[in-house]
């Protein structure tokens, strides 16, 4: 059977289950096999109900959605357990597996019985490692996992709600799709919500893609309230300053400094007196405030 062309339909896919579609790559896919055809064989298995396909599965979906009828396989001599095993080996040249397909593969060998030390000794890897990709798909709610494998949510978007409680995480994957936010967008979208009070929130419902361009103009660390101005974000910005060097500087004021620093530093204070007289003239005269 080495190299031997099938009919596609003899192909089962039963264990796409573990594969994420991305809807992208299975276009790119179909770029290149238009251009050069089928470079690579498919690598399946046999099972009690026929062939089923271990490797290649973006090929298969791209081939099948372009009519193709018939695709070249190998077939490789592995009983169930060991095909997880091999699935991961295929991929580990030419890393196409994300994190949450390995995630996925590894809770099937968990499954047929295997312990999480054992999987590390087989594929090399502390079990800790295998842990943490576990732990991915456990903290990620189940409907979420769904959208992952329909290609419906990018993965990821998705590693990035695990931040989330999973009680959380359906709303927000529901606006990060609505809105066609990305990897990256998702993970500052987040950080701006966590750190947001109710009405901020609100906003950031309504109008995500306008305060992911404000933020991005601030500090990534502790961006701006998205509802205000540029101008507004950069007088946030210069405040927020002035709070964090302010308690820090007032024991150093009480008690005085030596008379020795005093002389010194004398053009230094008088400068920022005169500074801060004029900066406080400013912020009384404006409003609102709060009583």
């Amino acid at each position: 059977m080495q190299g031997e062309t099938l009919d596609i339909q003899q192909i089962g896919t039963c264990y796409r289950r573990v594969r994420c579609l991305v809807p992208r790559q299975v276009e790119q896919m179909k770029a290149s096999l238009t251009a050069h055809g089928q470079l690579t064989p498919l690598v399946v298995v046999k099972r009690p109900s026929g062939l089923e396909l271990i490797d290649g599965f973006k090929r298969h979906r791209a081939a099948e959605e372009m009519g193709w009828t018939r695709l070249q396989v190998t077939p490789m001599e592995v009983d169930e357990p060991g095909q997880w095993v091999a699935m991961l080996a295929l991929n580990r040249a030419t890393p196409s597996l994300s994190v949450l397909e390995e995630a996925l593969v590894l809770r099937e060998m968990v499954a047929w019985g295997m312990t999480q030390t054992q999987i590390g000794q087989i594929l090399s890897r502390h079990k800790s490692w295998v842990s943490r990709r576990i732990g991915l798909i456990e903290r990620l709610h189940p409907e979420l996992v769904e959208q992952i494998r329909d290609g419906i949510l990018p993965p990821g978007a998705a590693r990035r709600l695990l931040a989330l409680p999973a009680g959380n995480q359906l709303e927000m994957a529901t606006l990060v799709m609505h809105h066609g936010l990305g990897s990256q967008e998702t993970e500052l979208f987040l950080r701006l919500w966590k750190n947001a009070d109710p009405p901020v929130r609100d906003y950031l419902r309504t109008h995500p893609r306008q305060a992911l361009a404000q933020a991005r103009a601030g500090d990534p660390e502790e961006p701006p309230d998205p509802r205000l101005t540029l101008r507004g974000q950069r007088l946030q910005r210069h405040l927020r300053l002035l709070q964090g060097v302010a308690p820090p500087t007032l024991p150093m004021l009480r008690p005085g400094p030596a008379e020795e620093d005093l002389r010194i530093l004398a053009d230094d204070l008088e400068s920022t007196r005169s500074s801060l007289c004029r900066l406080l003239e400013a912020l009384t005269s404006i409003g609102p405030r709060k009583s």
